[in-house]
């Protein structure tokens, strides 16, 4: 018998099963990966200077509870107060928790419970938008007693607007370039509310024009009790 022939067989063998096992193992681990946080927050983008509520589904025993959150620079830990039991809680079933985390300043952040993590941004607070590399001023009037508009940026090409809870999107304002199609750029303004408003967007390619108070500017405004959304296909050249 050639036992290099049965050498390679068994070579063969132990790479074939290998490969078998590597392919059973990585769909999971790629599933486990892209599986979604049980996390959220509300408001889901927060800006500086809000208070946020972060809720999540957990398996725990019905009698655990959600401590007092603890922030240490950018790390959030949310600690849950239950008996100690290992290494699962017998009886144990989807319980939902909801923390307070105080105002946080700017910058990147990761919370941590148990089983769960989620990673997000707290971003400036503005009383308007800066879009397409800071070249378009947006900026927001409400007419309605106690309304404070506030800016939150999303892209470079769009945000959005609250005017009394910053949890509460009343309008989101988007730029497009349509130069290829019609030489123009667009405006696209989306409202949720029938409040009065006025949105008065400002073209400063033009630097000058700046000192000058003289750039090119469009106005868009919601009269009382309506609800009106803006297509502007010819805004700016």
């Amino acid at each position: 018998m050639d036992t290099r022939a049965c050498g390679r067989i068994l070579v063969t063998a132990v790479a074939f099963a290998a490969v078998i096992a590597l392919a059973g193992a990585v769909p999971s681990a790629v599933a486990q990966q892209q599986s979604p946080t049980p996390i959220t927050l509300s408001p889901a983008q927060p800006a500086a200077g809000d208070t946020i509520r972060v809720e999540a589904d957990l398996v725990f025993t019905p009698d655990a509870n959600a401590e007092t959150p603890q922030v240490i620079g950018q790390q959030i830990m949310l600690p849950i107060g239950a008996p100690v039991v290992s290494p699962q809680p017998p009886n144990g079933t989807l319980q939902h928790f909801e923390w307070t985390l105080p105002a946080l300043p700017v910058g990147n952040y990761t919370i941590e419970a148990p089983s769960a993590a989620l990673g997000f941004t707290v971003r400036p607070r503005a009383i308007q938008l800066a879009l397409v590399s800071e070249r378009f001023q947006v900026a927001v009037t409400d007419q309605q007693s106690g309304a404070s508009p506030a800016a939150v940026s999303l892209s470079d090409a769009g945000g959005y607007f609250s005017f009394f809870d910053p949890t509460n999107v009343e309008l989101t304002v988007k730029l497009v370039d349509g130069r290829p199609i019609n030489g123009e750029w667009w405006v696209f303004i989306a409202s949720m509310t029938n409040t009065a408003f006025t949105v008065t967007v400002t073209d400063t390619v033009n630097k000058d024009c700046l000192r000058t108070a003289n750039c090119p500017t469009r106005t868009y405004t919601n009269p009382p009790d309506t609800n009106q959304n803006f297509i502007d296909v010819a805004a700016f050249f």
